[in-house]
């Protein structure tokens, strides 16, 4: 993507994460893939979808940030955001199955 693409995508992003709710941002970026079909907005989406604690949705953007992304320094880090949320995501499962 040209240098002057990518920074206009950068600023939708940013303007994207300014709206006040998750729902909002995470509205407004969905808007933004179905357009861009980008790396970089499915990993802003796997982030938030991560915040508010929806895992499945974060790791399915994490996946397809992973697979879109062209150069390995930005398939790595999808890559380790998806390593990230899948140990803790186990963490939690043991922490609850020591809790019953």
């Amino acid at each position: 993507m040209p240098k002057v693409a990518r920074k206009s995508l950068e600023n939708k992003i940013k303007d994207c994460r300014q709206l006040v709710s998750s729902k909002k941002v995470i509205s407004c970026l969905e808007a933004l893939f179905l357009s861009t079909n980008d790396g970089l907005v499915a990993y802003e989406l796997g982030h938030e979808f991560e915040k508010i604690g929806k895992t499945k949705d974060a790791l399915e953007y994490y996946e397809r940030a992973e697979t879109l992304f062209k150069q390995p320094i930005y398939k790595n880090m999808a890559r380790a955001a998806i390593n990230n949320l899948s140990i803790e995501t186990l963490l939690a499962v043991r922490k609850k199955k020591k809790r019953s």
